[in-house]
């Protein structure tokens, strides 16, 4: 019986964003997340709090895990361009056998959620936003080692690369189409390195 002086944190962390991934945050029943995490409600509460506490500390470790690929992969890469389209080559399109949903965890929790459970909303469309904001970065970096044009609007490369991923997901997890997907991001990179103004 795990207690919160014995249980893997980032274990607990980590089956629980898997099942909440797979089911949904409505569609996980507190029975399922005792069984799966294999803690007893009352530790649970103890360590994370209620259901929506937990869900919320997850959704937070789901994108600083983001995050920590991003830095570790891509961030001082010597080519950072080609590291990130490697990193989200891999994030679109590794096979489904590693992550329990094709859907990104914070698009499916925005489209699941109403505004009944608004401070989960809330959390989801800032994590987005950091996301965002990631993106942004490495852009900024690709245009210091010349890999971009400098006139490339970078908030606007970062938000089309943000819908294209939550796109292709989707697209993916409806057709199982990934050539047409690896052909999508190519090509979507290849215009980042060709942008010009008009």
């Amino acid at each position: 019986m795990a207690n919160i002086s014995k249980f893997d944190r980032e274990d607990v962390l980590e089956k629980a964003k898997n099942l909440f991934w797979e089911k949904g945050y409505l569609g996980t029943s507190t029975r399922e997340l005792q069984s799966v995490i294999d803690m007893r409600p009352g530790s649970i509460y103890a360590a994370f709090g209620s259901k929506s506490d937990l869900f919320i500390t997850v959704l937070k470790h789901y994108a600083d895990a983001l995050a920590k690929q991003l830095q570790a992969h891509v961030f001082n890469n010597a080519d950072v361009l080609g590291a990130f389209k490697a990193q989200i080559h891999d994030l679109v399109l590794s096979p489904n056998q590693r992550r329990p949903s094709e859907i990104c965890m914070l698009a499916k929790t925005l489209s699941e959620l109403d505004e009944s459970h608004s401070d989960i909303l809330t959390l989801a469309r800032s994590l987005l936003e950091d996301v965002e904001h990631m993106f942004t970065e490495v852009f900024n970096q690709a245009k210091l080692q010349h890999t971009v044009p400098a006139q490339l609007d970078v908030l606007e490369a970062a938000k089309v690369l943000q819908v294209n991923i939550i796109g292709w997901r989707s697209y993916l997890k409806a057709t199982g189409d990934s050539n047409a997907v690896e052909r999508q991001i190519e090509t979507l990179f290849s215009q980042f390195t060709e942008q010009h103004s008009h």
